[in-house]
């Protein structure tokens, strides 16, 4: 495998300007990384518009990563090669080929049983399920088909996942050959208690939905399902069942300006959203946003736009009463009443805002966006919002991977951490352009919430050292195991390129990578060692005249001077609380809140 070197230091790139999220100023991390490398493949287009279930975290502490293979240039060998992970001897296991005894695409996998692994993958015109009884023991090419999917449907690109107690329910959602999403049931993969079904909320009359618009989120309680869908043409959207799949029920996190219509004007929408339950089963997710005509059909997008945002229901309506751009104010109906308009959605930018910069600016250098997001305020002469430093014609230099500039992130809950989030996505890095293939190179970024998604620390690029600086990575999968930040991805040395057709594109150049980095080193600010009791970041320290304190949960906040003499007491809240000190002295001192204290210093 190729590894070109290079001693330059990639700066951190982000998407600047106005953020509706406090963002929580870091020092640079302390980042032990272990690195890698899973299947080469010549074979690496992963997918249209939308996550897939290619990730397993097991009980037993190994992760399991699916992804796109083949060997061979005609890819008469492709299939659904399956990476594990050892989080136990820190250890990247390739498997060396593909699962199934046939050649497949676009492969998704869920767990089966105690120890098994099903995998959905569509055949050149079939659709097949493929159960593997112990995932310690993949070997290629041993997995044949148990089952086909009706083929009167000819069903493609399908998601599976199971529930129930012991894991044995298996669901797969699938498109069929009207361009409609169909639900199947079984628990042995071989025979259907149900088949063919139009889930309630994918008719019709609710929209156009078509392939890679669905996946299945994965769900801490066994009887509970959880299908995001999520396209241009339809409300974006999760539909949950409680009991296996015979009821369901739906959350809409975005309310479509109109479907199956198309419209003169962009409006903007949220692909490629990561969904997770929050606390007390909130709906929480990451998504891109970017912009659509709604051409049923149509997967029409921007290349020049992107960013990356977070939402959950907890969130607080920020709509205005009397908003100068004549919306009526209705907190319950986030849908503007003008059919074409963009939506109304409460949100917070990871990326800060569409604003592009190459370093971090400490004030705004454009107009604030409306409460309404997604509503273009201004354009520039290209027809973009305004850009300050990158020429909009620049910012689609990335190849065609069905993206923006900055996209397809994953939104992970930290197991045993209450109101902790993780996110990592793949942004340009504009310090470095590809002469050959005319593109910037992608590479990950990731962030951190201690409160839910309220507030978020400034994102980090975890591929910023030399030996990457020349290296593109697309595609993330991410888990978190034990404090552990595990991430898989497609790793390319020609920027813009992926090969599924053939072509003049280098083969070689394509493999999946894997990182596996501490997040408390990532951020020893927000994630502490301590798995109990109240965690808190404090900032800024040195403090004058106003401290920020970010709670893991509610605690009573009290510091302390030098002497040990209490000086203030309040009470504090989950999230951040900001507390006037200008009554205190220079000095040093003390702050508690729960079982933990750190040092404070006021000038």
């Amino acid at each position: 495998m190729k590894k070109f070197l290079a001693i330059a230091f990639a700066l951190l790139i982000v998407v600047g300007g106005y953020s509706q999220v406090n963002k929580i100023p870091k020092s640079e991390p302390v980042m032990t990384r272990s690195d890698g490398e899973l299947d080469y493949t010549v074979y690496d287009w992963q997918t249209h518009a939308g996550p897939r279930n290619w990730t397993i975290v097991w009980p037993d502490g190994k992760v399991n990563f699916a992804y796109n293979f083949a060997t061979d240039d005609s890819f008469a060998d492709c299939g659904t090669a399956i990476g594990t992970y050892d989080t136990d001897n820190d250890e990247w296991i390739p498997m060396d080929g593909r699962i199934e005894n046939e050649p497949t695409l676009f492969g998704s996998i869920a767990r089966y049983k105690e120890n098994g692994i099903v995998i959905a993958a569509n055949t050149s015109n079939q659709c097949g399920i493929y159960i593997v009884e112990n995932k310690d023991d993949l070997i290629p090419n041993s997995a044949p088909a148990v089952s086909y999917l009706d083929p009167t449907l000819s069903p493609t690109c399908p998601a599976v996942m199971t529930s129930g107690v012991d894991r044995d329910i298996i669901h797969i959602i699938a498109t069929g050959y009207d361009n409609r999403l169909y639900y199947f049931r079984s628990r042995d993969g071989q025979t259907w208690e149900l088949q063919n079904v139009v889930l309630p909320y994918l008719t019709e009359e609710y929209g156009s939905f078509g392939s890679h618009v669905a996946y299945w989120m994965e769900t801490t309680d066994d009887n509970l399902l959880a299908l995001v869908v999520n396209n241009p043409w339809s409300d974006g959207m999760v539909i949950y069942s409680y009991d296996d799949g015979e009821t369901w029920e739906r959350k809409v996190f975005y309310h479509h300006p109109g479907v199956n219509t198309t419209y003169d004007n962009w409006f903007m929408y949220p692909r490629w959203a990561s969904c997770v339950w929050g606390d007390n089963n909130e709906l929480c997710l990451a998504y891109e946003f970017n912009g659509s005509k709604g051409e049923p059909g149509s997967d029409e997008y921007d290349l020049a736009i992107g960013g990356v945002a977070f939402w959950s229901e907890s969130m607080p309506y920020r709509g205005e009463e009397n908003p100068s751009y004549g919306y009526g104010f209705d907190p319950t109906n986030p849908m503007p009443p003008t059919p074409g308009q963009p939506f109304i959605m409460d949100s917070a930018y990871l990326y800060e805002d569409i604003h592009a910069s190459s370093l971090y600016m400490d004030t705004p250098t454009h107009e604030p966006w409306p409460e309404y997001f997604g509503f273009l305020t201004e354009l520039d002469p290209y027809g973009y919002p305004y850009f300050s430093f990158i020429n909009p014609e620049e910012l689609g230099h990335h190849g065609d991977y069905k993206c923006g500039v900055c996209a397809m992130p994953v939104l992970c809950k930290i197991p045993g951490h209450d109101h902790e989030l993780i996110a990592v996505w793949m942004a340009l890095d504009f310090n470095h352009f590809d002469i050959e293939t005319n593109n910037y190179y992608f590479k990950l970024f990731v962030s951190c919430s201690v409160d839910g998604g309220n507030n978020w620390f400034n994102p980090i690029q975890i591929t910023n050292d030399f030996l990457w600086d020349y290296t593109e990575f697309v595609y993330p999968q991410v888990a978190i195991v034990d404090g552990m930040l595990i991430i898989a991805c497609q790793a390319d040395y020609q920027p813009g390129s992926y090969v599924h057709n053939g072509g003049d594109n280098d083969p070689d150049d394509n493999y999946y990578q894997g990182f596996a980095i501490d997040l408390h080193e990532l951020f020893p600010e927000g994630i502490q060692e301590n798995e109990h009791g109240t965690r808190f970041t404090i900032y800024p320290n040195p403090a004058v005249g106003q401290l920020n304190i970010i709670l893991s949960q509610n605690a009573d906040i009290i510091i302390y001077n030098i002497m040990g003499q209490k000086v203030m007491d309040i009470e504090g809240h989950v999230g951040a609380n900001s507390i006037n000190i200008s009554n205190l002295t220079s000095g040093v001192y003390f702050v508690s809140a729960g079982t933990e204290t750190q040092k404070l210093i006021v000038k």
